[in-house]
C-alpha cells in the first residue's frame, strides 16, 4: 500500500494499461485516458483517442485495459464500464457498448466475441457483429498465444 498507493490486488492491476503491444508493425498501448498508435520505424504517433470526455488534468492511473487487438481491430474497456472497438488503422471508434460496471482487465476475442472481465469478478460477453473478430483469446497475453 505504502508503495504503490493501492490496498488490494485488482488496484494493483489497474496499472495494467501501460502495457504495450506490437502488432503489425506498429505499438499499441492505453496510457492514463487514451488508446495510442505508434510506428515502430519511424518513432511517430499515428493516431491517438482520447477514452474519456471531459479529462481532469494530472490523469495518472490508467482509466484504460490493455488493448486488445483482432481483425483490424483494437478493443478496449475503461474504468468507467465502456467497451470501444476501435479501427487499428486510424483509431476511430467503430462501436461503443456500456457496461456499467468498472473494468481493469484486458478483454479477449474470440469468433465474433468480446469475453469482458469486471472488477467485481464478473464477466460479459458482447457480440461484436462481425465474425472474423477474434485471435485474442487470451487475457494479459498477445495474440500469438
Amino acid at each position: 500500500m505504502f508503495n504503490l498507493g493501492h490496498g488490494s490486488v485488482a488496484g494493483v492491476w489497474g496499472y495494467q494499461g501501460s502495457k504495450p503491444f506490437i502488432w503489425r508493425d506498429r505499438l499499441y498501448a492505453s496510457l492514463g485516458d487514451a488508446v495510442c498508435c505508434l510506428d515502430i520505424a519511424s518513432e511517430e504517433v499515428v493516431w491517438e483517442k482520447k477514452l474519456q470526455g471531459d479529462t481532469p488534468e494530472g490523469v495518472v492511473d490508467s482509466i484504460a485495459t490493455p488493448p486488445a487487438l483482432a481483425n483490424d481491430k483494437v478493443f478496449v474497456g475503461t474504468a468507467r464500464g465502456e467497451v470501444f472497438a476501435l479501427s487499428a488503422e486510424t483509431g476511430d471508434a467503430l462501436w461503443t457498448e456500456r457496461v456499467d460496471v468498472p473494468l481493469d482487465f484486458q478483454l479477449t476475442v474470440s469468433e465474433g466475441r468480446v469475453i469482458v472481465p469486471s472488477r467485481c469478478g464478473g464477466l460479459f460477453c458482447l457480440e461484436t457483429g462481425d465474425p472474423q473478430d477474434s485471435g485474442w483469446k487470451m487475457w494479459g497475453a498477445t495474440s500469438a498465444h
